[in-house]
């Protein structure tokens, strides 16, 4: 009876320590809700075509490194066709760095959302702590195309605009 009991123990502490990683617990993580909740933000500023709301969401870093927020701004408006009805996550992941109590964590999330006319891949990356550098959290880059379009890799700050938008709005 005593070996069943050390033997229950012995499990629940391995399983309690093999979910950790790096000092996190990897049970039960916010990450996801915090991504769905940011997606939600950015379908209501789009929805209502909230300028401010979506520039406040971007890190003071990405402004100041992106190219020119305020026609990535336009283009966002002027690509979302129809009302948006719903959406669901496709992917995600959570890269977290702790370096003598430095501590970076960085998501970067894929959605389909849908409209009533049409669908769209948003592919959000967002620094949500950098203790060294406060400057970098919020959202970093925002991608977002017509599933119907070819996914372009797209690595800079702001918001994604594919280059023969740009040469026509020149």
């Amino acid at each position: 009876m005593k070996k069943k009991y050390i033997c229950i123990l012995l499990f629940i502490i391995f399983f309690l320590n093999s979910c950790t990683l790096g000092g996190r617990t990897m049970i039960y993580s916010d990450d996801d809700i915090k991504a769905d909740f940011r997606l939600e933000q950015i379908l209501e500023a789009i929805a209502n075509e909230d300028r401010n709301a979506i520039k406040a969401m971007f890190s003071e870093n990405a402004l100041y490194e992106a190219n020119d927020i305020e026609s990535g701004i336009d283009y966002l408006f002027s690509l979302i066709e129809g009302n948006i009805e719903s959406w669901d996550r496709i992917g995600g992941s959570v890269d977290e760095s702790n370096d003598h109590g430095k501590k970076t964590v960085k998501s970067k999330y894929r959605y389909n959302v849908y409209t009533d006319t049409e669908q769209y891949l948003f592919s959000i990356l967002e620094f949500t702590i950098d203790t060294n550098h406060p400057e970098n959290i919020g959202v970093y880059s925002l991608k977002v195309i017509n599933v119907n379009n070819e996914e372009p890799v797209f690595l800079g700050a702001g918001i994604y605009i594919p280059e023969e938008t740009l040469i026509k709005n020149d």
